[in-house]
């Protein structure tokens, strides 16, 4: 089981609103040290935290999102007039990325994206 993702950024601040806007993410924790954010812990699900960290930013492969998970009755959605998806994509994923250039993605896994029109 994962307890937590870790993602490290120059700005946390700036990248820990991002992911309270676009997955739909719940800050849990802000720590500071001397007076300067160190980090921001976010939520989703109460089992997994993402850790945002202030250092130079190195990220991850992708980190990836359950499309439907905070509106299952919302079986479509136009991530494109929101976000700049990439071209590359799967049979059930799509990707795009968070301001610091880290991979990020929305799956509707176990269903076919195509299943949802999109």
């Amino acid at each position: 089981m994962i307890h937590h993702l870790a993602i490290t950024t120059s700005d946390p601040e700036r990248l820990a609103r991002f992911y309270e806007t676009i997955p739909g993410l719940s800050v849990i924790r802000r720590n500071e040290e001397g007076g300067t954010l160190r980090s921001v812990w976010l939520s989703g699900d109460d089992q997994v935290i993402l850790m945002i960290e202030r250092g130079e930013p190195k990220g991850a492969f992708a980190l990836v999102f359950d499309l439907f998970e905070k509106n299952p009755e919302k079986k479509r959605r136009d991530l494109g007039a929101i976000l700049p998806l990439e071209e590359e994509r799967t049979e059930f994923t799509l990707y795009f990325r968070d301001p610091d250039g880290n991979r990020l993605g929305f799956t509707s896994f176990p269903e076919p994206l195509s299943r949802f029109g999109i």
